[in-house]
């Protein structure tokens, strides 16, 4: 472990201390003497405060997932300021970088101007993290706001070459649908393999698993770049779990075991504005508003779910059975209650709601065995989903911002899924997937609420004002190449009043 730089962080009063040089065994920037090897990043912005994040590991990955740190608490000093040579700080600070929870550091800063950019940085034991760079929420009335929507980031079956291109995006925000991490193990090689190499089960499995994400220069540059809001799916703790249940025959105790482990770590790298853990619980749905122009939902359909349907009887993800109407929940009667009294309260003209799996329904049947349902999205819980949609269709311009299914897509959301003429509600857009393999499937000929689908790897951007929502999809050549370009295959438009999507 490196050890030298710690005894540095006795100040408490925002000054960088003096204190005993660092080790010369490695150079800065990235050497075993720099604590930020992870990065910084900075996230759930409002329109006076946002979470500013680093965590200490000069050893990224050591094999006890503490990043090369001594087991005590380490003093870090933080600075935000309007300038990037940082001649005009505006808030300055000290918070202690705790061992229990990997020597990460979340700090919220308040007292900030709307709609502003800032710069940041953290310091500490003599060594001075890269600078970031974020934004505040305008308040008001704006008159535009610009998101990017990514998801799905495998580290092994692909590049990072979309987070390269986002930077060059006109986005205030980049909102993070779920699959940050994936457990399973790993199988790259060279620069993208990733730590440990077996199934991640463990709280020092899904530490190094997420080092050994952010280890990627284009992942880390973007969280430098933009805040980002993030809500998760299944592969942040196990592939297709739901509450406590693992896919297979483990126990519910061996799936609260993982679950407690895999959400202290999310919390542990991620700039979130959500209190730490506690046994596996932890409240990750929030909104925020932008102005009077939009607000945003983040929703968590993982922790709170039942069972998806079939599981005893159907192969896989698509089917279909009788149990599939039977009442059960998705989001939890809390969320459920936040989200519709949320929506029932929000002044603004847009709500944009962050939805980690598809909601319009995905027929991915074939002509001999009928329709097969999707049934780890909202397919399997038809019930639930019919009352979100019916939250939905209360709201001023509802729009559903999606990821997970490894594609692009715009879909139409009905007041009843896959019955024709049924009245639409709400677009759904469904970004593609930044690095996971794509799916094999097509099914555009047999979901007619399925308006274009697009094979490819990138993020979708959305550009919003009082009249419309501008949506573009944009899609690497060859994910496989980091220099890989990049193009705008497909763009939509929504009309404010409108439900209905139009391509441009």
């Amino acid at each position: 472990m490196a050890t030298g730089w710690v005894a540095a962080c006795a100040g408490t009063d925002g000054r960088r201390s003096a204190g005993p040089s660092t080790s010369s065994s490695a150079s800065r920037p990235g050497g075993l003497d720099d604590p930020f090897t992870l990065g910084v990043a900075s996230g759930d912005p409002l329109a006076d405060a946002v979470v500013l994040w680093t965590r200490l590991a000069p050893e990224p990955l050591a094999a006890d997932g503490l990043g090369g740190m001594p087991d005590a608490p380490a003093t870090v000093t933080w600075e935000i300021a309007t300038d990037a040579a940082f001649a005009e700080i505006v808030r300055r600070g000290t918070t202690v970088a705790d061992p229990r929870q990997a020597h990460a550091v979340h700090v919220d800063v308040t007292g900030l101007r709307p709609g502003t950019g800032y710069h940041y940085r953290f310091i500490a034991g003599g060594a001075t993290s890269p600078t970031g760079r974020t934004k505040t929420l305008p308040d008001g009335a704006p008159d535009r706001f610009g998101l990017a929507v990514v998801n799905c980031q495998w580290f092994e079956t692909g590049t990072y070459a979309a987070y390269r291109h986002l930077l060059d995006e006109d986005v205030d925000l980049v909102l993070h649908l779920g699959d940050y991490i994936y457990e399973f193990a790993g199988t790259g090689t060279g620069a993208r393999s990733t730590l440990p190499t077996h199934d991640v089960e463990t709280l020092t499995d899904y530490r190094l698993r997420y080092a050994s994400y952010k280890a990627d220069a284009d992942l880390r540059a973007a969280h430098a770049r933009f805040p980002f809001m993030l809500t998760w799916d299944d592969h942040e703790v196990a592939n297709n779990y739901m509450g406590d249940q693992l896919p297979g025959d483990r126990s519910a105790a061996d799936g609260r075991a993982r679950r407690v482990a895999a959400y202290q770590a999310w919390w542990e790298h991620q700039p979130v504005r959500v209190a730490a853990p506690t046994d596996g619980e932890l409240t990750v749905h929030r909104s925020v508003d932008v102005g009077d122009l939009a607000r945003i939902y983040l929703l968590d359909e993982r922790q709170h779910s039942d069972i998806p349907p079939c599981r005893a009887t159907v192969e896989g993800d698509f089917g279909n059975c009788t149990e599939r109407t039977v009442e059960r929940t998705r989001l939890g009667p809390e969320q459920e209650d936040w989200f519709a009294q949320a929506v029932e309260r929000s002044p603004a003209r847009w709500n944009l709601v962050g939805n980690p799996v598809v909601l319009a329904g995905v027929d991915g049947g074939n002509a001999e065995d009928g329709t097969a349902y999707y049934l780890d999205t909202w397919d399997g819980f038809p019930t639930a989903r019919h009352r979100l949609i019916q939250t939905l269709a209360g709201a001023s311009n509802p729009v559903v911002l999606t990821g997970d299914y490894h594609a692009g897509m715009v879909l139409d959301v009905h007041e009843q899924p896959f019955v024709a003429g049924s009245p639409l509600v709400a677009p759904e857009f469904m970004a593609p997937p930044i690095s996971s393999p794509l799916f094999a499937a097509d099914v555009t000929g047999r979901t007619p609420q399925l308006r274009q689908q697009m094979n490819g790897h990138g993020y979708l951007t959305a550009q919003v004002t009082p009249k419309t929502v501008a949506v573009s999809f944009r899609v690497l050549d060859d994910v496989t190449r980091p220099d890989s370009a990049i193009a705008t295959v497909a763009t939509y438009r929504v009309d404010a009043g409108s439900p209905e999507a139009t391509a441009t």
